[in-house]
């Protein structure tokens, strides 16, 4: 490998270098990640958060459900973001909270991601009739809003944090079914997906093996950016008292239970809703960052 320059200048034919005779499109997108400014300060928050939410435990001053102090205590240097109606430390409890939403948006994406991708798999490969049963069922599900949708299943499955990552979750999947199909459309008529079939694989090996693992890349930005959109949603319903319970420590939940004390106590609402925007721009800036680095014909910002 080492002579192929010499040997490639002799014949007259242009040197290649070591570097490009392999080709690297994951490090290339990498870099290209690197040079997002954006989506490094995405990574740098949304690692801090997962850092909260592992050590909050340890990290916390107070339990998150123990009287600390005085009812609607101001911000001090005792309690840092003051206290809440019952005298709970509020800081205490929004690094706590950190761990049910992460776990949340993650979970819940989990629940729409499988299925949706099987069903676009399904639909973009088979084609013919099995392509017009999803899509018909997928549109269905699309003449929802996804929010009124997630409200139709926790109105069926009760209230719980569980019910919300599941209502969240399928609430979700007609989005990846059709980004799924999509790319599986656009990927199907490659050669090696031909030659694929030519030789004899079978049809779930070419999807699994030859056309999802080249066609992920909009489904790894998709599923970025719906992780801080689950985590929105999952405050919403919990702030409309549909998700998790108290004396839950959890961010929508939090806010709700403050929202009658705004003008005397603001901290107990604005605190957890700060860390919920938060968490949301990270995974924005993140997914714009990923599909700065997933697309080459994107400039880096």
């Amino acid at each position: 490998m080492a002579d192929s320059a010499p040997m490639a200048v002799a014949a007259g034919l242009p040197a290649i270098e070591p570097e490009a005779e392999i080709r690297r499109p994951w490090r290339d997108a990498w870099r290209r990640f690197l040079a997002h400014r954006g989506g490094l300060v995405g990574l740098v928050i949304l690692l801090l958060w997962i850092f909260i939410a592992i050590a909050a435990p340890l990290i916390a001053p107070y339990d998150p459900n123990a009287l600390a102090g005085r009812a609607r205590q101001a911000p001090s240097l005792l309690h840092w973001f003051g206290t809440d109606q019952l005298g709970r430390d509020l800081f205490s409890r929004v690094l706590h909270g950190s761990r049910i939403s992460l776990a949340l948006g993650v979970i819940s994406v989990g629940f729409g991601l499988v299925p949706g991708v099987a069903l676009g798999l399904a639909a973009g490969y088979f084609g013919g009739w099995v392509d017009a049963l999803i899509s018909r069922f997928v549109d269905a599900m699309l003449a929802f809003p996804s929010i009124i949708l997630a409200l139709i299943i926790i109105a069926t499955l009760g209230p719980g944090i569980f019910n919300v990552m599941v209502a969240v979750g399928i609430a979700a999947i007609p989005e990846y079914a059709r980004l799924m199909r999509g790319s599986v459309l656009a990927v199907k008529s490659q050669p090696y997906v031909e030659a694929a079939w030519l030789v004899g694989n079978k049809p779930f090996r070419i999807m699994v093996r030859h056309i999802f693992v080249n066609a992920n890349a909009p489904l790894l930005v998709f599923t970025t950016l719906q992780i801080g959109n689950a985590i929105l949603v999952g405050a919403g319903l919990s702030f409309l008292g549909l998700g998790a319970q108290p004396p839950t420590a959890e961010w929508g939940l939090m806010s709700s239970e403050g929202r009658q004390f705004l003008q005397r106590a603001w901290w107990i609402s604005a605190f957890p809703a700060l860390a919920t925007l938060t968490v949301v721009i990270a995974f924005n800036l993140l997914g714009d960052g990923l599909r700065a680095g997933l697309d080459p014909k994107l400039r880096a910002r």
